[in-house]
């Protein structure tokens, strides 16, 4: 039985070594893609690299892209990832998107919102001129961007967590109320820039946003709904 036992404990540590020494899942993408440059999609990453969900690709795949290391890019209906080779040309950054989340926020933080609309845009063929700084509640527009000759201005929120005196519900009605108003004194700003809502795809935003489609289509703007594997919806 000791005997046993010690055969299957070591084992287990040989193989989490061999895991451990094959890097982290970013390090793994990147030395994929650089043998691949024909380009490849989430889901071919996620089962060569033997990933337990497909997202684990999704997220690294898009960060890595704002980093500037990769490019994502529609292709025959899905988004192919391509290495855009000279790593050492940028420095290397925290991940920010997550389900999880790496950053030790969870998915649904405004940081997290922000950087996934922003990898959309980016793969819709917009510029992005302008991300706010969640962290530091920079003030401004939270993503502008321009295709061409056409301007958007995006305001994202997260879902609160709540206090000790209000609920997660009602404060998230409170933000979806100040979100609002940052759509409304912007369409006075500009009468022909696109204008987004950008939340997280809560029950209690998609209540909210119902009561509201009469103002959506006087304004003028589109709701874009984040989920939790970092995907959009615009409605």
């Amino acid at each position: 039985m000791i005997l046993l036992t010690y055969t299957f404990v070591s084992e287990r540590r040989i193989k989490k070594k061999k895991r451990s020494g094959n890097g982290g899942i970013r390090e793994r993408i990147l030395d994929y893609l650089k043998q691949h440059p024909e380009g490849t999609d989430d889901d071919e990453i996620a089962f060569a690299l033997k990933l337990k969900h497909r997202q684990q690709a999704n997220i690294r795949c898009r960060q890595l892209a704002l980093e500037g290391l990769i490019e994502r890019k529609p292709l025959e209906g899905k988004i192919y990832n391509f290495w855009r080779g000279h790593e050492d040309q940028y420095p290397r950054q925290h991940e920010v998107v997550s389900t999880g989340s790496d950053n030790g926020e969870p998915w649904y933080w405004e940081g997290n919102i922000q950087q996934s609309i922003a990898e959309y845009l980016r793969e819709q063929g917009y510029s992005i001129k302008f991300i706010a700084d969640t962290k530091t509640r920079q003030r401004g527009k939270d993503i502008a961007t321009h295709k061409g000759t056409t301007i958007m201005w995006v305001t994202a929120k997260g879902y609160p967590k709540g206090t000790a005196k209000t609920s997660p519900s009602t404060q998230a009605g409170h933000w979806f109320k100040q979100t609002l108003y940052d759509i409304l004194s912007w369409r006075g700003e500009d009468s022909s820039a696109e204008l987004a809502f950008a939340l997280p795809d809560f029950p209690r935003y998609r209540k909210l946003s119902e009561k509201v489609m009469w103002v959506k289509t006087t304004v003028r703007f589109s709701f874009m709904w984040v989920k939790e594997t970092g995907s959009v919806e615009v409605f």
